[in-house]
């Protein structure tokens, strides 16, 4: 069997599950049979610079669109140059099927050119790995895209040679059946509560009526990072995320009730409450970050309302209110000199409801998280299994095409847009409407502050001045450099449409303060 056939096996496997954008940066050969089948199976290609970023464009748009996200690489430097997407698909448990092309079976003892055991390479940071070869190739991709898609979703790679037979497919997974007796339990639990506090993550972010179904119950809700939006935040009770901004509502509960929340989600802290916890996940989940909660396991449909059925409070009812404000009170530095707070406030109030919100890790997320109002779910992207640098620019560029006709704002930092800044090229090459905003500080700021005597000097963590308005403008991008708020909303009032790039010369004195209020 020919590349190209297995190529078009894969292509239509990708048409049958719905996929519309083929990502990546082909190296000849086989990869580019990939391109050329998706294109006669009318899947469009969008060229990247580089593979982590079209890993993580095609896991943005297959996470929002409801798909298999889909990426193309050579063999050798592509796929470990595309190591990171895929882990970043997988511990932000959205799909992506990675395709490369390898050194073939057949010459591999002669050719120790770029030969690397690929499968043996991706095995650790996929849900799977597997040739793709002349054997069944039709049933071997699609049970890839279903693998990459069944919860929780995440990074498959497939190796293509057609000189060898391939892998079996993927195995597939059951539905669990749901534990009467834990259900039981946990609605007992429930019922017997006073203070009941939710907690709402990843697995739960798309659920139907969630939001509804818990806000009737009047119980204080508070979402991940990635659950964001699930519950509006108007509605909500803020964020949660392991730290101490939370500690004030949550000391006061008599049980947590977590509802799909993957311990994956939070940060490494222990677990300080002594409220019992029950855990409703769809998977088989590890509790252990919560000590020994009650684990309820199977569809939300069928739990959620068994266990809310009983649920009463003695919580006051403006509860969630006074919690969500609380917090936001605590992040505030005094004012002062241009930075982080007044950059997000200023962008949020340009912007449309519409508008989905890329941001990446680093010290502006702990600003831009909890100011940036969410209405709905996936409305604000983050990487935070993975908790990558570098993600928000590609992310940006695959939810502007899973989203076309609505506004998309990328934040990062000037040490996260360093390592994706020939992606605005792509960006300007695809014509999006993607504001992307530098918070410019010249400094990995959340490392410096976490940076004690004996962890090298200023050296170790500052950059010099970089002018990306300069750098943006390069590539045809719009871009201006701005160093305060009223230049900034300026800038922002300018009806437009289109690429776009905001240099914020910010100043990074209140992300101490941030940082211990958020984590302590």
């Amino acid at each position: 069997m020919s590349s190209r056939a297995i190529a078009t096996a894969l292509a239509r496997a990708w048409r049958d599950a719905g996929t519309s954008v083929l990502f990546g940066v082909p190296g000849g050969g086989a990869n580019l049979d990939v391109v050329g089948a998706a294109a006669e199976e009318g899947i469009r290609f969008v060229l990247a610079h580089d593979e982590t970023a079209a890993g993580i464009m095609a896991s943005t748009h297959g996470l929002l669109t409801g798909t298999a996200g889909a990426a193309v690489v050579t063999r050798g430097p592509g796929v470990t140059a595309a190591a990171t997407g895929l882990a970043q698909a997988t511990l932000d448990r959205a799909p992506l099927v990675l395709v490369s092309d390898t050194v073939p079976q057949r010459s591999a003892p002669r050719v120790p050119h770029q030969r690397l055991d690929e499968q043996a390479m991706t095995r650790p940071i996929a849900k799977w790995s597997g040739s793709l070869g002349t054997e069944d190739p039709a049933g071997v991709a699609a049970a890839a895209i279903d693998l990459a898609r069944r919860g929780p979703a995440g990074g498959v790679h497939l190796a293509m040679d057609p000189t060898a037979p391939g892998s079996p497919p993927p195995p597939t997974t059951v539905d669990p059946a749901v534990d009467e007796g834990a259900t039981g339990r946990a609605a007992a639990m429930m019922a017997r509560a006073e203070r009941p506090v939710v907690l709402v993550g990843v697995a739960a972010a798309d659920h139907p009526g969630l939001a509804d179904a818990l806000v009737s119950t009047g119980l204080p809700v508070l979402c991940t990072y990635q659950a964001k939006g699930a519950v509006p935040d108007s509605r909500s009770a803020g964020l949660f995320t392991g730290g101490v901004l939370e500690r004030p509502l949550l000391d006061r509960a008599d049980l947590v009730l977590a509802v799909g929340v993957d311990p994956v989600e939070l940060i490494p802290a222990r677990w300080p409450h002594g409220a019992p916890v029950v855990m409703l996940h769809p998977e088989p989940v590890d509790g252990s970050w919560f000590g020994e909660p009650q684990i309820v396991v199977g569809p939300l449909t069928t739990t959620l309302p068994t266990v809310l059925a009983g649920a009463s409070h003695r919580w006051e009812p403006d509860t969630a209110e006074n919690a969500r404000h609380g917090a936001l009170d605590t992040l505030e530095t005094g004012g002062g000199a241009f930075g982080p707070h007044d950059v997000v406030r200023e962008v949020a109030r340009a912007s449309s409801r519409s508008t989905t919100l890329t941001v990446d890790a680093g010290a502006h997320m702990l600003v831009a998280m909890p100011l940036w109002e969410a209405t709905a779910p996936r409305q604000v992207l983050i990487s935070n299994g993975l908790a990558t640098m570098g993600f928000s620019l590609p992310a940006a560029v695959g939810a502007a095409l899973a989203r076309p006709g609505s506004p998309v704002v990328c934040f990062v930092g000037d040490g996260g847009l360093g390592m994706t800044l020939a992606e605005l090229e792509t960006v300007v090459r695809l014509d999006l409407d993607l504001t992307v905003v530098v918070f410019n500080d010249g400094a990995l700021s959340l490392i410096e502050i976490k940076q004690t005597d004996g962890q090298g000097d200023a050296d170790a963590v500052r950059y010099g001045p970089t002018d990306f308005a300069a750098i943006a403008s390069g590539t045809g991008m719009r871009a201006v450099a701005v160093e305060g708020r009223q230049a900034l909303r300026d800038e922002l009032d300018q009806v437009r449409a289109g690429p776009r790039l905001i240099d914020a010369r910010i100043s990074p004195d209140g992300y101490a303060h941030v940082l211990a209020a958020t984590r302590g």
